[in-house]
């Protein structure tokens, strides 16, 4: 969306791999009326109990764009 622009919903979810394969989160929305030129936040992932090392990755389905897998691993 461009800042200042006719505003909208945003959505979006989160993606997590590890051994156990992808996990995909609900769906969240964001709600930006239009004019508004102010920075957002997207509710924060959080997993309880990877099971390996793996990727987490942010999806906004609308507008499209797909953020680059980040990766981690599990502390013991």
């Amino acid at each position: 969306m461009q800042a200042g622009g006719p505003g909208g919903t945003v959505t979006y979810h989160w993606i997590r791999k590890d051994n156990n394969g992808p996990q995909v989160s609900q769906t969240y929305s964001i709600v930006i009326p239009a004019g508004d030129t102010a920075a957002h936040s997207v509710v924060t992932d959080s997993w309880a109990a990877p099971v390996s090392a793996g990727t987490v990755q942010l999806v906004f389905t609308n507008p499209s764009f797909a953020v680059s897998p980040q990766s981690f691993t599990c502390r013991t």
